[in-house]
């Protein structure tokens, strides 16, 4: 996406969609209100010292960002803004809706400066519908999406996922819009403005639950770590002797569970289970229930005798299918992602120090897909933008300063 300028004026909302552009190598120019986005008061913070300039949340989603000040409510404020709109390709805005247009600056009013502009909303109900003018938070509409009620411990309350999910399923959406959109404009030479609902676009993430209902007229209850399969619930995450595991059952392949009782026989340890000529035993749909929750059991009493490492090695080599559950101190270590310089060190200079990223999300032989510098800080660019490139001069530059337009 090189050549290709990016105005941001999302919050937490809309964060990563600016990030992703930015890492795919647009221009994005984060606009902040003079004095800082209230956002970089997000912990935690660097060395847990409270600073807006420390936010390892603000780290995060904003690297790959330049900065600047703008106070577009003012008239100044606003004749600049429409300035940088009209060489612009993309605007990203997660005000609520009619916010922009109130100000004279909705997608009418800047595709009559700008044709070219892609205008992208990010909210949480979409541009329209009876929901438009409401506010939510990550909790609330993941609640509203129906994904809380799947999730949990059946004899307790729905539980949320961790993190703001909603926002980031919003703005993987957003992201596909705006690149479509893109794409769009290349055959027609015409912007437009594309409207992401986070409320959608986590309805979209129900998993199978919406065709279930339409099959069965049954809501799924919460399993917990169990699998939902046919009605039923089969236990997936096991604790081993230093951590846990993930395994399930296949009920049409009885492959993996004989692969464990040889493993365990062994050792020692198949019992009754090595008595089974499991070369007649194809699939587990006929066994009966009890049957099946023992030799569960029993896999779980061997499990729980091994280390995770060792799990992982003996599923490697007999084809169990069991995957290690890592920490994160395990994932910033493993040798996959450092084979594949998948981390890359970033440096942040008014810290003194190097903080280690995520280096990207695919890798492409042609285009460019990754990191390239830090998140900015308040106003960082203010300077470069206005003098360098909008041509304002350094009086006018500490005059708005001055007044709080920048």
């Amino acid at each position: 996406m090189l050549n290709y300028k990016v105005l941001d004026l999302t919050d937490e909302k809309g964060f990563l969609c600016g990030k992703i552009l930015g890492d795919l190598g647009a221009d994005v120019i984060k606009i902040e209100k003079p004095g800082g986005d209230l956002s970089r008061n997000i912990g935690p913070y660097y060395n847990n010292t409270a600073d807006p300039e420390k936010s390892l949340y603000w780290f995060a989603f904003n690297s790959s960002k330049r900065s600047i000040t703008l106070n577009i409510e003012d008239s100044e404020g606003y004749e600049i803004f429409k300035k940088l709109c009209s060489n612009a390709d993309i605007l990203l805005e997660s005000f609520k809706p009619g916010y922009m247009n109130n100000l004279g600056l909705g997608y009418k009013e800047l595709s009559v400066i700008n044709p070219r502009l892609i205008m992208t909303s990010i909210t949480p109900f979409g541009q329209t519908g009876l929901y438009k003018d409401y506010k939510a938070s990550d909790i609330t509409l993941l609640a509203m999406s129906g994904l809380l009620s799947i999730n949990g411990e059946s004899d307790r309350p729905p539980l949320r996922m961790c993190f703001d999910q909603s926002y980031y399923l919003g703005c993987a959406h957003a992201v596909t819009g705006t690149l479509l959109a893109l794409h769009c404009r290349h055959n027609t030479g015409k912007g437009q403005h594309v409207d992401a609902s986070i409320y959608e676009s986590v309805v979209r993430c129900n998993y199978r639950e919406p065709f279930r209902w339409e099959w069965e007229k049954a809501k799924t209850p919460r399993m917990g770590n169990f699998f939902a399969r046919g009605g039923k619930g089969y236990r997936q995450l096991w604790p081993s002797k230093d951590g846990y595991v993930t395994w399930v059952i296949m009920m049409e392949n009885a492959k993996p569970v004989r692969a464990w009782v040889d493993w365990m026989k062994e050792e020692g340890k198949s019992g009754r289970w090595a008595e089974i000529n499991w070369d007649e035993v194809t699939s587990f749909l006929k066994w009966a229930p009890e049957d099946i929750q023992a030799i569960q059991d029993s896999i779980a009493e061997f499990i729980l005798s091994h280390t995770t490492k060792e799990l992982e090695a003996g599923s490697i080599k007999r084809g169990l299918l069991l995957s290690p559950a890592n920490s994160v101190e395990f994932v910033a270590a493993d040798e996959q992602l450092a084979k594949r310089n998948f981390w890359k060190d970033i440096e942040h200079r008014e810290l003194n120090t190097t903080i280690t990223y995520p280096r990207f999300t695919y890798l492409s032989s042609e285009g460019c897909n990754e990191i390239r510098f830090r998140a900015p800080l308040a106003g960082e660019h203010n300077t470069e933008i206005y003098a360098k490139e909008l041509g304002f001069s350094d009086k006018t530059i500490l005059s708005l300063q001055k007044r709080g337009i920048i």
